[in-house]
């Protein structure tokens, strides 16, 4: 009798071991099926997903003004397509690359699903009768020619440009450099000795110093130097301290056991000035004493009201939000040369750009964006809808801060800004940087009367001053996009 319940007793506890080991499987399958799925989809060892996505002609990216910048082309391999980009390198940071081995960067990673055809849905009936073929078309707000033009005006030195219609937002340029062949990204081929071209260019992008893969106009954070005074000016005139607001403005401040200099061997004395001849001349020192009158946190205040500190909503991935330190971080000295540019602050292009889009659109900024629509064929799917971002200013305090900007390029540090027959407004920035030659800036808006574009410059640590390197590079895509 012993042995017989013994053994029973061993069937009763293995019955127990199976039922428990069977319900364990049944959660781990469900648990997979419900929240794990979308993590093994873009699994890169999911070749049934890449097999799937590869055999998809993935839509077109086309400019606003009509040029095919990426389109999909035919292949013998066991993928059945790839990616081509007509334009090499002028719109790589836009576009980013779409490829099996690296996956997905830029527009091409943003807008995956309506590429590929996924989004909009193309409704019950289509889904379950017919296989997705062919992805839909992304039309982007970028003019190739001003992307040309910002391109060739950047040259080979390191930076970045940015332009934006301030009425709607609409991205019309963006470049940086040094930049990237997408096309060697995404190639299927081999060199003489064997090895993968992608992978070879993969290696070379990523072990070069100079990082030719970052955007530097969207993650590329920089000391704004005087292009960061059209900030302080806003927030001085709206904490009340109108454009007649007069300091003297000599050539060494004092201020808290140290001191603000103005430029100039020794610091140049301007005697005593309103802001607009401290704006037009970019006179550190009448910027450090509006700063410290209005105190760490007003400064702090309008920064974040123009987006500083905060994520600018893109629809682009690889944005990365501009800083400044909180104001209780800030003792008199860090206050003074944050007021003139320097300090701690660090902007990024796209965000000094946007401090721009407000001055030019009476206090408005409109969300970026670079979606213009997305088509199938000749039938509009989705059109990006124009809708305000921020309003950090009042419309008088845009109207007042733009006329001085105006004097920057009539008579100040910006006149190689000047467009023939065209008012435009603008603001220069030589940022020191210790050790290294000075990052220079030119915030451009024009025409100042009925502003179309604004445009920010950025070039890294190129020497020589705003007004005299960087204002050029902004004149010519202002020009581009006036035309």
């Amino acid at each position: 009798m012993l042995g017989v319940r013994a053994s029973r007793d061993s069937i009763r506890r293995l019955a127990v071991l199976f039922m428990a080991l069977a319900a364990a499987l049944v959660v781990n399958l469900s648990w997979l099926q419900v929240f794990g799925q979308g993590r093994l989809e873009e699994n890169p060892a999911n070749t049934r997903r890449i097999m799937r996505e590869y055999g998809i002609a993935r839509g077109r990216v086309v400019t606003s003004d009509g040029l095919v910048v990426a389109e999909s082309v035919k292949t013998d391999g066991p993928l059945e397509y790839r990616r081509s980009y007509p334009g090499g390198s002028l719109f790589c940071h836009l576009l980013g690359y779409d490829s099996p081995q690296f996956g997905r960067t830029g527009l091409e990673a943003w807008y995956n699903d309506y590429l590929l055809g996924y989004r909009p849905s193309r409704g019950w009936t289509e889904e379950m009768t017919s296989d997705l073929e062919r992805g839909n078309d992304l039309v982007i707000t970028v003019d190739s020619e001003v992307q040309a033009a910002a391109a060739q005006a950047l040259g080979r030195r390191k930076g970045a440009v940015v332009a934006v219609d301030p009425k709607t937002g609409a991205v019309l340029a963006m470049c940086s450099w040094p930049d990237f062949d997408p096309n060697a990204l995404v190639s299927r081929e081999r060199d003489a000795g064997g090895e993968s071209v992608a992978d070879g260019a993969m290696r070379s992008y990523n072990q070069d110093p100079n990082s030719p893969l970052l955007n530097r106009a969207t993650m590329g954070l920089f000391v704004p130097g005087s292009s960061f005074k059209v900030v302080t000016a806003c927030a001085g005139i709206e904490s009340g301290f109108p454009p007649g607001t007069t300091y003297d403005c000599p050539g060494v401040l004092p201020v808290g056991g140290s001191r603000v200099t103005n430029y100039g061997d020794p610091p140049t004395s301007f005697g005593t000035q309103d802001m607009e001849t401290a704006m037009a001349r970019s006179i550190n020192t009448y910027f450090a004493q509006l700063a410290l009158g209005m105190g760490a946190g007003r400064l702090v205040e309008y920064a974040e009201r123009f987006g500083i500190n905060g994520e600018i909503p893109l629809d682009y991935p690889g944005v990365v939000p501009s800083s400044i330190p909180r104001a209780g971080d800030m003792d008199q000295v860090e206050l003074a040369w944050s007021g003139a540019g320097q300090g701690e602050i660090l902007l990024t292009p796209l965000q000094l750009c946007l401090v721009g889009c407000a001055v030019a659109n009476r206090g408005r900024i409109m969300r970026p964006h670079l979606m213009k629509e997305v088509r199938r064929s000749d039938e509009i799917l989705e059109r990006y809808e124009v809708r305000e971002w921020r309003s950090p200013i009042s419309s008088q305090t845009a109207s007042e801060v733009l006329e001085m900007m105006v004097s920057v390029v009539r008579s100040g540090t910006g006149a190689e800004a000047a467009i023939e027959g065209v008012t435009v407004a603008g603001k220069t920035g030589t940022a020191e940087v210790e050790g290294k030659p000075p990052h220079t800036w030119f915030l451009g808006i024009a025409p100042a009367e009925n502003p179309t574009v604004v445009v920010a410059v950025l070039l890294e640590n190129s020497g020589g001053s705003g007004g005299a390197v960087a204002a050029p590079v902004a004149r010519e895509v202002m020009a581009a996009a006036l035309k």
